[in-house]
Protein backbone atom coordinates (compact mmCIF):
# COMPACT_ATOMS: atom_id res chain seq x y z
CA UNK A 1 0.00 0.00 0.00
CA UNK A 2 2.90 2.52 0.86
CA UNK A 3 4.18 2.01 -2.45
CA UNK A 4 0.57 2.90 -4.10
CA UNK A 5 0.37 5.89 -2.68
CA UNK A 6 3.85 7.09 -3.62
CA UNK A 7 3.11 6.15 -7.18
CA UNK A 8 -0.07 7.89 -6.62
CA UNK A 9 1.51 11.40 -5.46
CA UNK A 10 4.12 11.11 -8.26
CA UNK A 11 1.31 10.74 -10.76
CA UNK A 12 -0.66 13.69 -9.35
CA UNK A 13 2.58 16.06 -9.01
CA UNK A 14 3.02 14.81 -12.48
CA UNK A 15 -0.61 16.24 -13.77
CA UNK A 16 -0.01 19.35 -11.47
CA UNK A 17 3.32 19.91 -13.51
CA UNK A 18 1.94 19.33 -16.70
CA UNK A 19 -1.22 21.59 -16.11
CA UNK A 20 1.10 25.01 -15.03
CA UNK A 21 3.08 23.73 -18.26
CA UNK A 22 0.43 24.23 -20.56
CA UNK A 23 -0.92 27.25 -18.42
CA UNK A 24 2.39 28.81 -18.65
CA UNK A 25 2.77 28.30 -22.57
CA UNK A 26 -0.91 29.55 -23.38
CA UNK A 27 -0.47 32.71 -21.02
CA UNK A 28 3.05 33.31 -22.88
CA UNK A 29 0.42 32.88 -26.41
CA UNK A 30 -1.49 35.51 -25.18
CA UNK A 31 -0.54 39.17 -27.05
CA UNK A 32 0.50 42.05 -24.24
CA UNK A 33 -2.04 44.38 -23.66
CA UNK A 34 -1.01 48.02 -24.10
CA UNK A 35 -3.25 50.79 -23.09
CA UNK A 36 -2.83 53.60 -25.20
CA UNK A 37 -4.52 57.54 -25.62
CA UNK A 38 -4.31 60.34 -26.96
CA UNK A 39 -5.13 64.16 -25.82
CA UNK A 40 -5.81 66.76 -29.26
CA UNK A 41 -4.20 69.83 -27.89
CA UNK A 42 -4.64 72.20 -31.39
CA UNK A 43 -5.56 71.48 -34.94
CA UNK A 44 -3.50 73.86 -36.54
CA UNK A 45 -4.79 73.78 -40.07
CA UNK A 46 -6.84 71.78 -42.55
CA UNK A 47 -6.13 72.18 -46.03
CA UNK A 48 -8.83 70.33 -48.80
CA UNK A 49 -6.17 71.43 -51.79
CA UNK A 50 -3.11 69.32 -50.11
CA UNK A 51 -5.49 66.96 -48.57
CA UNK A 52 -3.76 67.08 -45.26
CA UNK A 53 -4.60 68.08 -41.89
CA UNK A 54 -1.66 68.87 -38.89
CA UNK A 55 -2.60 68.19 -35.49
CA UNK A 56 -0.85 69.29 -32.09
CA UNK A 57 -1.23 66.15 -29.74
CA UNK A 58 0.04 64.12 -26.44
CA UNK A 59 0.09 60.18 -26.92
CA UNK A 60 0.83 57.65 -24.12
CA UNK A 61 1.19 53.95 -23.39
CA UNK A 62 0.79 52.04 -20.50
CA UNK A 63 1.75 48.61 -19.90
CA UNK A 64 3.89 45.76 -18.14
CA UNK A 65 6.89 44.45 -18.45
CA UNK A 66 9.99 45.69 -20.02
CA UNK A 67 10.09 43.96 -23.50
CA UNK A 68 7.65 46.37 -25.14
CA UNK A 69 8.64 49.42 -25.68
CA UNK A 70 5.45 51.52 -27.58
CA UNK A 71 6.97 54.68 -27.53
CA UNK A 72 9.74 54.06 -29.63
CA UNK A 73 8.44 51.74 -32.17
CA UNK A 74 4.56 53.30 -32.11
CA UNK A 75 3.85 54.42 -36.21
CA UNK A 76 1.37 57.43 -36.89
CA UNK A 77 -0.67 55.70 -40.07
CA UNK A 78 -0.46 57.83 -43.33
CA UNK A 79 1.17 60.67 -41.19
CA UNK A 80 4.82 62.84 -41.01
CA UNK A 81 5.73 63.44 -37.48
CA UNK A 82 7.06 66.72 -37.94
CA UNK A 83 8.12 66.97 -33.95
CA UNK A 84 8.45 64.78 -30.88
CA UNK A 85 9.08 66.74 -27.77
CA UNK A 86 8.64 66.71 -23.83
CA UNK A 87 9.13 62.62 -23.99
CA UNK A 88 8.34 61.62 -20.29
CA UNK A 89 8.91 57.69 -18.73
CA UNK A 90 8.22 56.44 -15.68
CA UNK A 91 6.91 53.91 -13.50
CA UNK A 92 3.71 53.85 -12.03
CA UNK A 93 2.84 53.04 -8.37
CA UNK A 94 0.71 49.93 -9.56
CA UNK A 95 3.84 48.60 -11.31
CA UNK A 96 2.87 49.52 -15.19
CA UNK A 97 5.67 51.13 -17.44
CA UNK A 98 4.26 55.12 -18.32
CA UNK A 99 5.93 56.63 -21.36
CA UNK A 100 4.29 59.78 -23.07
CA UNK A 101 5.73 62.34 -25.99
CA UNK A 102 3.91 65.49 -27.44
CA UNK A 103 4.08 65.20 -31.26
CA UNK A 104 3.37 67.37 -34.10
CA UNK A 105 2.18 65.72 -37.19
CA UNK A 106 0.56 66.60 -40.58
CA UNK A 107 -1.50 63.25 -41.69
CA UNK A 108 -2.50 62.88 -45.12
CA UNK A 109 -6.14 61.92 -46.22
CA UNK A 110 -8.41 61.74 -49.10
CA UNK A 111 -10.99 63.81 -48.44
CA UNK A 112 -14.72 62.97 -49.66
CA UNK A 113 -15.92 66.27 -51.04
CA UNK A 114 -19.05 65.10 -53.05
CA UNK A 115 -20.99 67.51 -50.76
CA UNK A 116 -18.23 70.77 -50.83
CA UNK A 117 -18.89 73.08 -49.57
CA UNK A 118 -21.32 71.58 -47.11
CA UNK A 119 -19.04 68.92 -46.38
CA UNK A 120 -18.02 67.13 -42.65
CA UNK A 121 -14.56 65.23 -42.24
CA UNK A 122 -13.55 62.59 -39.70
CA UNK A 123 -9.63 64.02 -39.09
CA UNK A 124 -8.36 60.62 -38.18
CA UNK A 125 -5.15 59.76 -35.86
CA UNK A 126 -4.42 56.35 -36.31
CA UNK A 127 -1.25 54.48 -34.08
CA UNK A 128 0.20 50.85 -34.73
CA UNK A 129 2.56 48.99 -33.13
CA UNK A 130 5.54 49.44 -35.90
CA UNK A 131 7.68 46.01 -34.45
CA UNK A 132 4.78 43.96 -32.92
CA UNK A 133 1.93 42.52 -35.03
CA UNK A 134 -1.35 41.79 -33.10
CA UNK A 135 -0.40 37.79 -32.11
CA UNK A 136 2.25 39.77 -29.71
CA UNK A 137 0.44 43.02 -28.39
CA UNK A 138 -3.06 44.64 -28.77
CA UNK A 139 -4.11 48.17 -27.91
CA UNK A 140 -6.54 49.16 -25.23
CA UNK A 141 -7.83 52.48 -25.68
CA UNK A 142 -8.15 55.00 -22.23
CA UNK A 143 -10.89 55.97 -22.87
CA UNK A 144 -11.04 57.81 -19.78
CA UNK A 145 -8.32 60.17 -20.37
CA UNK A 146 -8.48 60.59 -24.00
CA UNK A 147 -10.02 63.71 -25.81
CA UNK A 148 -9.21 66.72 -27.06
CA UNK A 149 -8.78 70.60 -25.79
CA UNK A 150 -12.48 72.50 -25.72
CA UNK A 151 -11.05 75.25 -26.98
CA UNK A 152 -9.55 74.06 -30.13
CA UNK A 153 -10.39 76.31 -32.87
CA UNK A 154 -10.14 75.55 -36.69
CA UNK A 155 -10.67 78.87 -38.81
CA UNK A 156 -14.29 78.00 -40.69
CA UNK A 157 -14.97 74.70 -38.82
CA UNK A 158 -15.91 73.51 -35.78
CA UNK A 159 -15.13 70.52 -33.56
CA UNK A 160 -17.87 68.92 -32.41
CA UNK A 161 -16.95 65.77 -30.39
CA UNK A 162 -14.70 63.26 -31.09
CA UNK A 163 -14.59 58.84 -30.79
CA UNK A 164 -11.99 56.26 -30.57
CA UNK A 165 -11.80 52.91 -33.03
CA UNK A 166 -9.76 49.74 -31.86
CA UNK A 167 -9.13 47.50 -34.82
CA UNK A 168 -6.43 44.62 -36.63
CA UNK A 169 -5.63 46.14 -39.42
CA UNK A 170 -4.22 43.44 -42.17
CA UNK A 171 -1.36 44.00 -44.70
CA UNK A 172 -1.61 41.41 -47.90
CA UNK A 173 1.70 40.96 -47.42
CA UNK A 174 4.54 38.89 -45.29
CA UNK A 175 7.07 41.91 -45.96
CA UNK A 176 9.57 39.63 -46.63
CA UNK A 177 9.99 37.29 -43.78
CA UNK A 178 9.37 33.94 -44.77
CA UNK A 179 9.32 32.59 -41.43
CA UNK A 180 5.25 33.60 -41.00
CA UNK A 181 4.62 32.14 -44.50
CA UNK A 182 4.84 32.54 -48.20
CA UNK A 183 1.93 33.47 -48.02
CA UNK A 184 1.19 35.08 -44.94
CA UNK A 185 -0.41 38.45 -44.47
CA UNK A 186 0.04 40.62 -41.80
CA UNK A 187 -2.08 41.98 -38.65
CA UNK A 188 -1.59 44.50 -36.64
CA UNK A 189 -3.54 46.48 -33.76
CA UNK A 190 -4.92 49.65 -34.51
CA UNK A 191 -6.19 52.60 -32.18
CA UNK A 192 -7.40 55.48 -33.93
CA UNK A 193 -8.85 58.62 -32.08
CA UNK A 194 -10.89 60.27 -34.64
CA UNK A 195 -12.51 64.24 -34.35
CA UNK A 196 -15.81 65.31 -36.36
CA UNK A 197 -15.20 68.79 -38.40
CA UNK A 198 -18.12 70.21 -39.21
CA UNK A 199 -17.88 73.01 -41.56
CA UNK A 200 -19.76 76.86 -41.48
CA UNK A 201 -21.32 75.75 -44.91
CA UNK A 202 -23.76 78.20 -45.18
CA UNK A 203 -21.67 81.36 -45.41
CA UNK A 204 -19.04 79.32 -47.26
CA UNK A 205 -21.56 78.26 -49.78
CA UNK A 206 -22.67 81.99 -50.25
CA UNK A 207 -19.38 83.17 -50.46
CA UNK A 208 -18.32 81.00 -53.36
CA UNK A 209 -21.87 80.66 -55.24
CA UNK A 210 -22.12 84.79 -54.88
CA UNK A 211 -20.81 85.16 -58.22
CA UNK A 212 -22.59 82.72 -60.00
CA UNK A 213 -26.26 84.24 -58.49
CA UNK A 214 -24.54 87.66 -59.95
CA UNK A 215 -23.88 86.08 -63.28
CA UNK A 216 -27.39 84.30 -63.48
CA UNK A 217 -28.87 87.67 -62.33
CA UNK A 218 -27.15 89.15 -65.37
CA UNK A 219 -28.38 86.30 -67.73
CA UNK A 220 -32.03 86.98 -66.76
CA UNK A 221 -32.01 90.94 -66.99
CA UNK A 222 -31.85 90.17 -70.75
CA UNK A 223 -35.44 89.24 -70.70
CA UNK A 224 -36.00 92.72 -70.53
CA UNK A 225 -34.15 94.46 -72.92
CA UNK A 226 -35.64 95.05 -76.23
CA UNK A 227 -34.97 92.47 -79.21
CA UNK A 228 -34.27 95.44 -81.61
CA UNK A 229 -30.86 96.43 -79.11
CA UNK A 230 -29.99 92.69 -79.81
CA UNK A 231 -26.03 93.97 -79.42
CA UNK A 232 -26.47 94.62 -75.42
CA UNK A 233 -28.81 91.57 -75.12
CA UNK A 234 -26.48 89.34 -76.24
CA UNK A 235 -23.75 91.17 -74.30
CA UNK A 236 -25.22 90.93 -71.53
CA UNK A 237 -25.45 86.92 -71.53
CA UNK A 238 -21.41 86.65 -72.66
CA UNK A 239 -20.77 88.86 -70.07
CA UNK A 240 -22.47 86.42 -67.35
CA UNK A 241 -20.62 83.64 -69.24
CA UNK A 242 -17.18 85.17 -68.70
CA UNK A 243 -18.08 86.35 -64.78
CA UNK A 244 -19.11 82.27 -64.52
CA UNK A 245 -15.81 81.04 -65.93
CA UNK A 246 -13.91 83.39 -63.84
CA UNK A 247 -15.69 82.24 -60.84
CA UNK A 248 -15.14 78.49 -61.78
CA UNK A 249 -11.58 78.78 -61.69
CA UNK A 250 -11.97 79.92 -58.15
CA UNK A 251 -13.59 77.24 -56.81
CA UNK A 252 -11.21 74.81 -58.55
CA UNK A 253 -8.22 76.60 -57.39
CA UNK A 254 -9.23 75.22 -53.52
CA UNK A 255 -10.10 71.72 -53.90
CA UNK A 256 -7.47 68.72 -55.44
CA UNK A 257 -7.92 66.93 -58.51
CA UNK A 258 -11.01 64.92 -58.10
CA UNK A 259 -12.98 62.69 -60.57
CA UNK A 260 -16.78 63.51 -59.32
CA UNK A 261 -18.63 66.26 -59.16
CA UNK A 262 -19.03 68.35 -56.30
CA UNK A 263 -22.64 70.58 -55.09
CA UNK A 264 -19.91 73.52 -56.23
CA UNK A 265 -19.49 72.04 -59.46
CA UNK A 266 -22.95 71.39 -59.72
CA UNK A 267 -23.99 75.12 -59.18
CA UNK A 268 -21.48 76.07 -61.71
CA UNK A 269 -23.19 73.48 -63.84
CA UNK A 270 -26.21 74.73 -63.13
CA UNK A 271 -25.27 78.48 -63.77
CA UNK A 272 -24.02 77.64 -66.89
CA UNK A 273 -27.13 75.79 -68.08
CA UNK A 274 -28.96 79.14 -67.25
CA UNK A 275 -26.84 81.40 -68.83
CA UNK A 276 -27.36 78.90 -71.87
CA UNK A 277 -30.58 79.08 -71.93
CA UNK A 278 -31.31 83.05 -71.66
CA UNK A 279 -28.68 82.95 -74.73
CA UNK A 280 -31.11 80.48 -76.64
CA UNK A 281 -34.09 82.24 -75.49
CA UNK A 282 -32.48 86.32 -76.51
CA UNK A 283 -31.75 84.21 -80.13
CA UNK A 284 -35.76 82.90 -80.38
CA UNK A 285 -36.59 86.51 -79.39
CA UNK A 286 -34.59 88.07 -81.85
CA UNK A 287 -35.85 85.61 -84.59
CA UNK A 288 -39.53 86.13 -83.89
CA UNK A 289 -38.43 90.19 -84.08
CA UNK A 290 -36.74 90.41 -87.67
CA UNK A 291 -39.69 87.74 -88.52
CA UNK A 292 -42.36 90.45 -87.78
CA UNK A 293 -43.88 88.84 -84.92
CA UNK A 294 -43.84 91.18 -82.27
CA UNK A 295 -46.75 89.69 -79.93
CA UNK A 296 -44.77 86.34 -79.94
CA UNK A 297 -41.30 87.66 -79.08
CA UNK A 298 -43.02 89.73 -76.49
CA UNK A 299 -44.82 86.71 -75.05
CA UNK A 300 -41.66 85.13 -75.15
CA UNK A 301 -39.59 87.61 -72.94
CA UNK A 302 -42.37 87.51 -70.93
CA UNK A 303 -42.69 83.62 -69.96
CA UNK A 304 -39.15 83.68 -69.80
CA UNK A 305 -38.67 86.92 -67.15
CA UNK A 306 -41.14 84.67 -64.90
CA UNK A 307 -39.77 81.27 -65.75
CA UNK A 308 -36.46 81.86 -65.69
CA UNK A 309 -35.63 82.47 -61.98
CA UNK A 310 -38.56 79.88 -60.82
CA UNK A 311 -36.13 76.93 -62.65
CA UNK A 312 -33.45 78.24 -61.28
CA UNK A 313 -34.21 78.51 -57.65
CA UNK A 314 -35.77 75.09 -57.65
CA UNK A 315 -33.25 73.41 -59.86
CA UNK A 316 -30.79 75.14 -57.15
CA UNK A 317 -32.61 73.89 -54.51
CA UNK A 318 -32.30 70.16 -55.94
CA UNK A 319 -28.91 70.76 -56.71
CA UNK A 320 -27.68 71.46 -53.02
CA UNK A 321 -30.25 69.02 -50.71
Amino acid sequence: MPGAHRRLRHLLCFALFCGALVASKAALAQPRRTTVGIYVNQVSSLELKANTFTVDFWIWFRSTGKTITPLDTFELIGAKINSKTNVIKKVLQDGQDYAAVRVNATLYRQWDLHRYPFDDHPLEIAVEDGELDAAKSVFVADVQNQGMDPEIGVAGWSLDGFEHVLADHHYASNYGDTSIGVKADSRFSRYALILHARRHGSARFLKIAFPLFVAVLAAWCGFFIRPKDAGPRVAVAVGALFAAAAATVAINSQLPEITYATIADKTVFLTFGMIGLALISSVLALGLHYAGREADHRRVDKVGAVLFPIVFGVLLIWVTS
